[in-house]
């Protein structure tokens, strides 16, 4: 009798099926089915120059920023900034009114913080800035640096290959200041005298353009 060759064939090809399935499977999910993956977070070393530094302030700027996993790190170097090329943008009230020209020779700082998406990231920057300020006597000047601690965030559009656009918003509120009493004393060509505050960059936007490799 043929019978127990028959099942014995049957139990053998079914025990193969769900191997071949899973490997058809592999190749092309069924509609609906989940997989249990993750797609995890590209590795990435960049490039970057600041846009506003470069054509609002005659100035330059550039940085690197490398992420891998969640963890993003970035250190950046600023110099030759002019404020006054926008003072109703750059500058406060009591520097606008007291004539004051404020210069930024180099601003320097580091950061590091977290990626919650591929694209979205935030940082704990700390940063120096360098300024030069005059009053209407341009032959006075006081030269002060500040420090300054605060969070960033950062989204990433991708453009074509590794070009990339990154604005940003930043907030960086004065620490520390090199200034003595916290005030510049700016002098007039008649002699008399402004006192104005340590600038501080405190909210302020950004646009990045880089290449990520």
């Amino acid at each position: 009798m043929q019978l127990p060759k028959i099942t014995a064939v049957l139990v053998a090809a079914l025990l193969a099926f769900p191997h071949v399935a899973r490997a058809d499977n592999s190749a092309a999910p069924a509609p609906g089915l989940v997989l249990n993956e993750s797609p995890g977070l590209e590795t990435h070393f960049s490039v970057m120059a600041g846009l506003t530094q470069w054509v609002l302030f005659r100035g330059g700027n550039l940085a690197v920023e490398y992420k891998v996993d969640r963890l993003v790190f970035e250190a950046s170097h600023g110099q030759g900034l002019d404020l006054n090329q926008v003072p109703g943008l750059a500058l406060t009230s009591a520097e606008r009114a007291a004539g004051a020209r404020v210069r930024v020779p180099w601003t320097t700082g580091v950061g590091a913080g977290f990626r919650v998406t591929e694209d979205l990231h935030f940082l704990i920057e700390a940063k120096a800035h360098h300024y030069n300020e005059s009053g209407s006597d341009r032959n006075v000047e006081v030269d002060y640096t500040t420090f300054s601690v605060g969070p960033s965030a950062f989204y990433t559009f991708h453009l074509f290959k590794g070009v990339f656009l990154e604005p940003n918003v930043r907030w960086w509120p004065n620490v520390a200041t090199t200034l003595s009493g916290n005030g510049a004393r700016l002098v007039r060509p008649d002699g008399t005298a402004n006192v104005v505050k340590a600038h501080d960059f405190g909210l302020f936007a950004n646009m990045n353009v880089g290449y990520a490799f």
